[in-house]
């Protein structure tokens, strides 16, 4: 099997003394800090009442560390909900470290039920996990599961994020910046759009695609993991995992992309047993260990928090192979 399992999945689970995180953990992005693992990840509150007949949940974005990658502490809430743009949920964070700064996007929604409209990448900036600065929606459209590159290319930064994945076929595009305050500039996503460049793309048979895991660096690529969404007769089936490779010198090329799913929703922690949804395997952290293995964090079935891994070398033939 290309992608294995911990066998002490999940390494993460709910916390009912916590009502914040009582519900779900999931969907976490993975990044090194001070010699530690760190994991950001999406949390959800116990429903709270709005009236006699109806409740909502809260998503906030939850830290929590590891000493080897596997057993997590020192869970406390990063951030939540305090403007009018990320009211009613901040979800689905994925980080980057860009020289010396982590820039955390992640998933604002500002009205319930969540609305194309309502539903926008979002930016926060911190240099230790203790201190966010919040930048704001960085797209006025209907946008999310974007992050920043690692590395800038010829003094710009590069934004992937994907637009439209409330209005399908959605794309991943990628969008080049120059100061972080352009993302809030109206005009620059006009020009930017017309400039970008398009690394995945909804298809009539499979509309949905959507950014998974941010970039993990190899010596000759980067490599990403990105969601196998199986959505038919107008309801999602199935979240699954493949692998993509983008040029090094180049990310808006991609190399290659493997045809099959490398990790299926198929363990009782990631089925759903609730047709038609009948598991999630989500796909939104990874890094490399210096021993040539690649840990792949995902969500599993919107409730959990699981990791797998992989031989580095084994995984790039797999998939410039097309496998």
């Amino acid at each position: 099997m290309l992608l294995r399992r911990f066998s002490g999945n999940p390494v993460l689970l709910p916390d009912p003394r916590c009502w914040l995180e009582a519900e779900a953990v999931f969907n976490p992005s993975a990044v090194s800090f001070s010699g530690k693992v760190v994991l950001l990840y999406r949390a959800l509150s116990r429903p709270i009442p709005r009236s006699p007949y109806e409740s909502l949940r809260i998503s906030t974005v939850f830290y929590a560390e590891s000493a080897d990658g596997y057993g997590f502490g020192s869970r406390r809430m990063l951030f939540g909900p305090e403007y009018p743009w990320e009211s009613y949920a901040t979800e689905d964070p994925r980080v980057t470290l860009v020289g010396g700064t982590y820039f955390v996007t992640y998933t604002a929604v500002s009205s319930v039920p969540p609305r194309p409209e309502t539903v926008r990448l979002a930016l926060a900036l911190t240099e230790d996990f203790s201190r966010v600065s919040k930048v704001g929606p960085v797209c006025p459209y209907n946008s999310k599961a974007g992050f920043v590159f690692p590395r800038r290319y010829d003094g710009r930064y590069l934004l992937a994020l994907t637009l439209n994945p409330d209005l399908p076929p959605s794309r991943v595009v990628l969008v080049e910046f120059d100061r972080v305050e352009d993302l809030l500039d109206s005009e620059f996503w006009r020009s930017a759009l017309a400039e970008s460049r398009v690394l995945l793309e909804g298809t009539p048979e499979r509309p949905f695609v959507e950014i998974g895991t941010p970039p993990v660096e190899l010596d000759e690529y980067w490599l990403l993991f990105v969601p196998d969404i199986v959505y038919e007769d107008g309801h999602f089936r199935e979240f699954r995992v493949k692998a993509v490779l983008l040029d090094k010198s180049d990310p808006s090329r991609v190399v290659g992309v493997s045809r099959r799913p490398i990790l299926s929703p198929t363990v009782e922690y990631e089925l759903t047993f609730s047709e038609p949804l009948r598991g999630i395997a989500f796909p939104t952290g990874a890094l490399r260990t210096g021993d040539g293995r690649i840990l792949l964090y995902y969500g599993a079935a919107d409730r959990h928090v699981a990791v797998a891994e992989a031989e580095e070398e084994a995984l790039v033939r797999y998939v410039l192979r097309g496998g």
